[in-house]
C-alpha cells in the first residue's frame, strides 16, 4: 500500500509499505480521507525522519470486519482519535479519551490502516468523509469539547489565541453559538481565515504595544468573558490570564512550555482556568445535530487534495497558509 513518510526537514514522501493486519480487536480499514493535524507540523519540520506519519484524523470504509459482528464489509466509518477499551468506566461515559488502554490508530496517513472495531462510527449518507474527519478528530472535537465546557453562548465576548486549525475550529464553533470572537493571530492569512469562519475582530499581536489593553478596548474596558488559549505559547497565556474579565474563564488547549501563576487567577479575580484535551466519542452526536443545524463546517477545510500532492499540501499548512487540510485517498 501506499502511505505518506515523513522524512524530517520539512520533506515528504509517498513511499510503499506492507499492508496492515489487524489484531484481535481490530478490523481493517480502506482510508479515504485523512485530516493533517497542527500537531503533526512538529515532526515535518523537525530533523529525523520518522517510520511512518503521524496521521490521525480519519475517515473509510471497512475492508474487513475482522470476525466483528457490528461491522460489514463496506460500511462508512468515522473514526476516533483516541479509543479506550470499551469496558471500563470511562469508555462507558463515552470518555475514551481517560480509558487506562487509550490508543489512537497509527499512521493514518494511508491507503489501509487497522483500527479498533469499537472506536469508530457508521456515518449517515447526509455526512462526507471529510467532515466525518473533523466531527471524529481534533478538528472539530476539541473547539466544541473546550467551547461547550466553558459554557458561553449568545451574546458573550470570546479570545481565541492562536488561529491554526483547532482555533479557527473554535472561533466557527463560538460564532454558531452567537458569541462574538476576537481573534488574535500574528499570521495575515490566519487571520483572513479566521474572519470567513465568523471572527467579529481580529488582531495581530505583533502589531500592538499592549494585546491586554487593546483587548479592554473592545470589551467596554471589561475583557473578553472567555478566552481560549490555542497556541502552546507563555505569552499567549499570560495574554489570556491578564486580559479576562473578573469571573471569568480560560481553557487551555495548546500544547507548550507553560507555566501558571495561581494568583493571577485569584487576586481581583476570582478566573476559571481549565483544560480540554482532544476530544471525546461522546460529542460526537451533538456535532452532528449542530452539523444539521447550520453549523458549516466544510468552511474550516480550506484545502482537500489527493495524497499525492501531501508535500504541498503540508508545506502550505506549515506556513499558515490554510485552515484545515485534507488528504484524499480514492
Amino acid at each position: 500500500m501506499k502511505s505518506v513518510h515523513l522524512l524530517g526537514n520539512c520533506k515528504l514522501e509517498i513511499a510503499d509499505y506492507p499492508m496492515p493486519e489487524p489484531k484481535e480487536n481490530e478490523v481493517l480499514v480502506k482510508v479515504t480521507a485523512s485530516g493533517v493535524c497542527g500537531g503533526e507540523m512538529h515532526s515535518f519540520r523537525g530533523p529525523n525522519a520518522m517510520d511512518m506519519n503521524g496521521g490521525h484524523e480519519v475517515a473509510g470504509i471497512i475492508a474487513d470486519p475482522h470476525g466483528h459482528p457490528q461491522w460489514e464489509e463496506g460500511d462508512r466509518v468515522g473514526i476516533f482519535t483516541l479509543g479506550g477499551c470499551g469496558k471500563c468506566r470511562w469508555c462507558r461515559q463515552g470518555k475514551d479519551t481517560f480509558c487506562p488502554e487509550v490508543g489512537t490508530p497509527r499512521a493514518c496517513h494511508s491507503e489501509y490502516i487497522a483500527v479498533k472495531a469499537n472506536a469508530m462510527v457508521k456515518l449517515c449518507d447526509d455526512v462526507s468523509a471529510s467532515v466525518a474527519v473533523l466531527l471524529c478528530g481534533d478538528g472539530l472535537g476539541v473547539p466544541y469539547g473546550g467551547t461547550i465546557r466553558a459554557g458561553v453562548g449568545k451574546g458573550d465576548v470570546t479570545c481565541v489565541f492562536g488561529c491554526g486549525p483547532v482555533g479557527l475550529g473554535m472561533v466557527l464553533m463560538q460564532r454558531f453559538l452567537g458569541c462574538w470572537p476576537i481573534a488574535v493571530e500574528p499570521i495575515a492569512a490566519r487571520r483572513a481565515l479566521a474572519l470567513k469562519m465568523g471572527a467579529w475582530q481580529t488582531l495581530d499581536p505583533t502589531a500592538e504595544t499592549d494585546v491586554v489593553a487593546k483587548l479592554r478596548e473592545l470589551t467596554d474596558g471589561l475583557g473578553p468573558d472567555a478566552c481560549f488559549e490555542c497556541s502552546g505559547r507563555q505569552d499567549t497565556l499570560d495574554w489570556a490570564m491578564d486580559g479576562t474579565k473578573c469571573e471569568g474563564i480560560i481553557c487551555q488547549v495548546g500544547h507548550g512550555p507553560q507555566s501558571v501563576d495561581p494568583q493571577k487567577l485569584i487576586i481581583k479575580r476570582n478566573l476559571t482556568i481549565f483544560g480540554n484535551w482532544v476530544s471525546h466519542p461522546r460529542y460526537y452526536p451533538d456535532m452532528l445535530c449542530m452539523h444539521r443545524n447550520g453549523l458549516p463546517i466544510e468552511r474550516l477545510i480550506t484545502l482537500e487534495t489527493s495524497y499525492q500532492n501531501a508535500q504541498e499540501a503540508y508545506s502550505r499548512l506549515e506556513q499558515g497558509l490554510e485552515g484545515k487540510v485534507i488528504l484524499t485517498w480514492d
